[in-house]
């Protein structure tokens, strides 16, 4: 009965997080949709779904999407992210990385685009602080009004005996925003 008690409080907490996540998209859709010459205006976010393990003992996942929208009227060059994991011992990033992938960008060229860490110091960060820093591979600038995705990845979450939260930040980079815009929502699954 407590684990039941347990799982509607987390769909709860769940709730209540989409619908802070709904009102900051209303109030961004409000936004006037002429912005003054070369304003800078981004907004990042999570989409996501929680996958839960039918057996105990097994891992859930989170499926989702970071999401970035050039809301300004200026592009944004040089665009990268940060995707910080805690705690990053019990985090496994799943995504199509690399400069190899090829995919059709007929079918839809947001959600394809592929991905690569910055740098070799960037994939040594996932071990040292849990952050994967990463930038896409064909994508150097965000035109004005344009949606940019890190699509499809995954994080496995281990389901253990001893309760755990598992948290996911987000964080967008150009050229033009050195020192970041943080998403509007975060990621978090008590478990």
């Amino acid at each position: 009965m407590d684990s039941i008690l347990e799982l509607e409080q987390k769909i709860q907490s769940i709730e209540k997080e989409l619908r802070a996540v709904k009102q900051a998209v209303t109030e961004m859709r409000q936004l006037p949709k002429q912005v003054l010459s070369d304003e800078i205006c981004v907004i990042c976010y999570f989409t996501y779904s929680l996958l839960l393990p039918k057996a105990g003992g097994q891992k859930g996942i989170i499926a989702g999407n970071f999401v970035i929208r050039n809301m300004g009227s200026s592009p944004l060059e040089n665009p990268y992210i940060c995707l910080r994991v805690s705690p990053k011992e019990h985090m496994v990033l799943s995504a199509k990385l690399g400069d190899d992938i090829q995919y059709d960008r007929r079918l839809n060229p947001l959600v394809m685009e592929s991905w690569r860490y910055m740098n070799q110091e960037a994939e040594n960060m996932v071990e040292e602080k849990g952050e994967f820093w990463l930038k896409p591979v064909h994508v150097s600038r965000i035109e004005p009004g344009q949606t940019l995705s890190f699509s499809n990845f995954q994080f496995q979450v281990g389901m253990r005996e001893v309760s755990t939260t598992y948290k996911v930040d987000g964080f967008f980079f150009c050229q033009q925003l050195p020192n970041g815009v943080r998403a509007l929502n975060h990621i978090v699954v008590h478990a």
